[in-house]
C-alpha cells in the first residue's frame, strides 16, 4: 500500500491532494494550495503545519516555518502528521536532536497511518548507535577513535 492509499482513508481529500502535490515535487502549487486551504479553515492545524513545512523547504524561511509548525502542534497535540512536519523542519535546520524528539512524540499516538511515515523519516535521518564505551561521554577521544574504527569495519 502506498502513501496515497493510507492518507485517503484517514485524511480529507483536500489534504490528500496537497500531499500528492508535495510528493510530485510541485512545491509552488502545494504552497498555494495549503495557503488557500489554511485561509479557508484557519482553525485547522493540518494545513497550517504543511504551510510551515513548505515555508521552510520552498521559501527557505526555516524559522518562520518552524513557528507555523509549532503553532499547529499547539492546536492539536495528538496528531502525528503535525509532528512529522515539525521534525522535517527541525531537520532542515540541522537540529537533529529536536527532530528526533518530535518524531518520538508523534509515535506515541498510534491511531494514525502517519506512524509509518514517522518511522520511515526516523530511519532516513539515522539512528545513532550507542557510544562504544558507555560510561565515557560520546565526544571523548577514546569513543571517537573506537567509533571510527568500528564504522570502517562495517
Amino acid at each position: 500500500m502506498d502513501k496515497a492509499d493510507l492518507t485517503i482513508v484517514y485524511v480529507s481529500p483536500e489534504i490528500t491532494r496537497g500531499i500528492e502535490l508535495i510528493e510530485r515535487g510541485e512545491l509552488s502549487r502545494a504552497f498555494n494550495f495549503f495557503q488557500n486551504y489554511s485561509n479557508q479553515e484557519p482553525g485547522n492545524p493540518i494545513p497550517k503545519s504543511f504551510l510551515g513545512y513548505l515555508t521552510a523547504i520552498f521559501h527557505k524561511k526555516t524559522f518562520q516555518g518552524l513557528e507555523m509548525c509549532l503553532e499547529a502542534v499547539k492546536m492539536e497535540k495528538e496528531e502525528p502528521l503535525l509532528y512529522l512536519n515539525l521534525a522535517r523542519v527541525y531537520f532542515l535546520m540541522n537540529d537533529r536532536y529536536h527532530a528526533v524528539q518530535a518524531i518520538q512524540t508523534g509515535l506515541k499516538y498510534r491511531h494514525s497511518p502517519f506512524r509509518n511515515e514517522l518511522m520511515n523519516f526516523y530511519r532516513q535521518i539515522g539512528i545513532r548507535r550507542k557510544a562504544p564505551i558507555s560510561f565515557l561521554p560520546r565526544n571523548n577521544p577514546l569513543n571517537v577513535i573506537i567509533g571510527k574504527m568500528m564504522r570502517k569495519r562495517r
